[in-house]
């Protein structure tokens, strides 16, 4: 019998959520509705001492569209691979976003006066800049839908270990990471397909301790600054498309992709300047693999060099600054990647800039908020722009909407068809682009959220 100060197993659990319904229509041709989503998702705690408890949430969706519209036209893939061969695009696959039910998170948190750890699933974030990932390598992306939903929403939760140490000036974090995943491509065939799985692909085992990743991050307050150093002994989330090919394209090429293991030497600095917060990060991995134009073949014997990958140390960089200024907050960075004895041979370019800028303007008297995100890939020649408007019509009721824009050139790697046949195909000039891949998909969408 519980005591009259002893609360009770409910007033122990607290549970909250949302249900939510996203809408999107795109307005390029094969113009289509091509999401209607529609979400539940729950979040909870429950408490088991002052100093122990237990955290979930998870979600569940299903797409309405993919009953309602043609496959092909919400994918629109007649139009997207209208230079490849027929052959290519009526062998694509047919894979949807839909249904799906997810455990996100579930983890167990225990705090002591100067330690804490938590053990479970979880999202582990060590990065300062938002939206810009250089020592943010925990968690893998899962590109459904590219980048355009929510950060946590595309980001992969992973079984994990967390343990911080904390004195009056430091803290110092340890991550053991037995789960090991990499990012998961959109559905083969689907209006986001870019970067798909190739088969007999070699991976790491998980809940294996030689395959386990590691990391650890020191952090603490220096003359008015943040600052930490860490270390991340992981996975590189992409495989490497390891090759043999010929160079004059007559045989297809035997792939044997692999994942490589890399280690991620991180620093993140911010401080106050001026009238904002001036934020930095630098990561420094010494091994990874970068891939060769299909054309490399120094040594003359036919095929292309090196399997088609070389290993380049390289350098991430990025420098961003938050400030407020006529009502809105403004937080522009700059970002880059730096190869280090580079090779005129690799697919990317030694130095490879992106700017980004994301704006938010309170409108109280509209009970709005307005916001927009632009990012340039200043090599690629190529941008992403969502401009958004939030209105709160309740305390509980949300509704949104706005556009998801892309600028750029497609891909264009190995061959392409002339007349959309197998049976006349040329070289083309090689250009690996992102965005650029979408420039048909812009579209315009609808929110609506009830939370509870």
């Amino acid at each position: 019998m519980l005591s009259a100060t002893e609360p009770s197993w409910l007033e122990q659990l607290t549970v909250s959520g949302y249900l939510k319904n996203e809408t999107a229509y795109r307005f390029d041709e094969p113009r289509s509705i091509t999401k209607i989503r529609n979400i539940l998702e729950l979040h909870g705690d429950y408490r088991f001492t002052p100093d122990i408890s237990l955290n979930f949430s998870s979600w569940a969706y299903y797409d309405l569209a993919y009953d309602l519209f043609d496959y092909e036209t919400i994918s629109g893939r007649f139009v997207r691979d209208s230079r490849q061969p027929l052959v290519f695009i009526d062998n694509l696959a047919q894979e949807k976003d839909s249904p799906v039910a997810q455990i996100r998170e579930l983890y167990i948190d225990i705090i002591n006066a100067n330690s804490d750890l938590r053990i479970g699933k979880q999202f582990i974030v060590w990065g300062i800049l938002e939206g810009i990932r250089i020592t943010d390598e925990m968690n893998p992306l899962d590109f459904r839908e590219l980048i355009l939903p929510d950060l946590l929403d595309y980001r992969i939760p992973l079984w994990s270990v967390k343990a911080n140490y904390y004195t009056d000036e430091d803290t110092y974090e340890l991550v053991w990471i037995p789960d090991i995943k990499s990012h998961k491509p959109a559905p083969g065939g689907s209006e986001w397909e870019l970067l798909q799985e190739i088969p007999n692909t070699r991976r790491p085992t998980s809940y294996q301790l030689e395959n386990s990743e590691w990391g650890f991050r020191w952090s603490s307050t220096i003359a008015g600054s943040e600052v930490s150093l860490s270390y991340f002994w992981t996975w590189d989330d992409f495989p490497v498309a390891f090759r043999n090919a010929r160079i004059d394209a007559t045989l297809d090429p035997l792939f044997f992709p692999s994942y490589t293991r890399i280690s991620l030497y991180g620093a993140t600095a911010s401080r106050p300047v001026g009238l904002g917060i001036l934020k930095a990060e630098l990561a420094y991995v010494p091994d990874k693999y970068f891939g060769l134009k299909n054309s490399v073949d120094r040594d003359g014997d036919g095929f292309l060099d090196h399997q088609g990958e070389l290993k380049r140390s390289h350098m991430r960089w990025g420098l961003g600054y938050d400030f407020s200024r006529w009502g809105a907050d403004f937080s522009p960075a700059l970002s880059q990647w730096i190869i280090f004895d580079y090779d005129r041979g690799l697919l990317q370019d030694q130095f490879d800039t992106a700017l980004t800028l994301f704006v938010r303007k309170a409108l109280p008297e509209q009970s709005a908020v307005f916001q927009t995100l632009i990012i340039v890939l200043v090599n690629l020649q190529e941008a992403y722009i969502k401009p958004k408007i939030t209105f709160d019509i309740t305390n509980h009721l949300q509704i949104s909407t706005g556009l998801d824009l892309f600028y750029g050139l497609g891909s264009q790697l190995g061959v392409s068809s002339a007349g959309g046949g197998v049976t006349n195909l040329a070289t083309i000039t090689q250009r690996a682009q992102f965005f650029g891949n979408f420039h048909d998909n812009d579209r315009v969408f609808a929110e609506f959220k009830y939370s509870f």
